[in-house]
Order: structure tokens, then sequence, then C-alpha cells
């Protein structure tokens, strides 16, 4: 979905074409935001499966409340909230089960030794503090980089790179101590 010369349109022309019936755009939207909203999530609890439902929860909910969003520019930071809340949500439903599972096997197609590596990386990834794990979340799973991803970590550009360095390298120094 291209806007005006074949750039792509804002969020904020999208949410107006959504509000006006376009599920194209609504799509475009979802699309555009699902990954980071999963790193965020991600990022705070690590149950794949539950954040997977989650993000879909987050569209139908998004849509459904769509009239509510004041500032359309803003449609990013209002979506991570609906997910936000929702995922507090399920954890006051699900306060007595642990915020963490094992990576889940089928998404590794039978291969075990992916399946081991896997393992090893998530449970490194636990070793990190919240915010190392956010910046790794955000930059490789959402893919942000530059202005996008120091926004999502709410830091200036120094500190956002300095914080993703220093998780590349504490998730490294986790994953040695791992190794036989």
């Amino acid at each position: 979905m291209n806007g005006p010369l074949g750039l792509d349109p804002s969020d904020a022309d999208l949410v107006t074409q959504a509000r006006d019936g376009n599920r194209d755009a609504w799509a475009t939207l979802c699309r555009r935001h699902a990954r980071r909203l999963a790193a965020y999530l991600g990022a705070r609890l690590r149950r794949p499966k539950v954040v997977d439902k989650l993000v879909e929860d987050a569209v139908v909910t998004a849509w459904r409340h769509l009239d509510e969003l004041e500032r359309p520019d803003d449609f990013a930071g209002w979506y991570r909230r609906v997910g936000a809340g929702l995922a507090l949500q399920w954890y006051r439903e699900h306060s007595e089960e642990s915020l963490v599972e094992p990576f889940p096997a089928e998404r590794c197609s039978g291969d075990a030794e992916q399946l081991k590596r896997m393992t090893a990386l998530e449970e490194a990834l636990g070793q990190l503090t919240d915010p190392q794990r956010m910046a790794l979340e955000q930059r490789y799973r959402a893919g942000l980089s530059g202005a996008m991803l120091y926004e999502a970590v709410h830091l200036d550009a120094g500190k956002a790179d300095r914080l993703v360095e220093e998780a590349l390298a504490a998730l490294e120094r986790a994953l040695e101590r791992d190794q036989p």
C-alpha cells in the first residue's frame, strides 16, 4: 500500500483510512507494528505462545477501540499500550504461572540441534537485565535501528547503542559460560 509519490503512507494516514472502513489500511498498520509489539511484550513476558496470542488480541482490541485513538500520528505508542494492557490483564488472570516457558520445540521443525541452540539462547537471554533484553528484542526481533530503536528503548542515541553493545557482550558471556 503506497501513498503519494510511491511512499509508504504515514500511520496517521492509515488510521484515517482504517476509520473510514479500509481494511487494507488496517492490515498495513498491524503488519507494520506487530513485530515491534511482539518484541516489546517478549522482553517482559518470555512465553512465546502467550506473546503471539497477545499480539493477535491486540489487533482485535485496537480495531474495536480505534475511535479512542486521539492522536493518529501516535498509533505506535497507542498500539503498544493496548498490548501492554492485554499483557497486564493476562498476568493478573495467570499470576500463579511462570513468566518464562521453554522455547517451543515445534518452532524448530524437529531439528534437535537447533532446539538445543535455541534453548541455550533463551537461558542466556534470561540472564540479561530487563533493559538489555528489551534493547535486543527491539533491535533484532522488531528490526529497529537508529531513531526508531532509540525511541523504543527511551534513550538517546549514544546510550541506546551502548546498551545494545553491553547486552550483546553479556549475552556472549552467558553463552560461553553455558558451553560444555
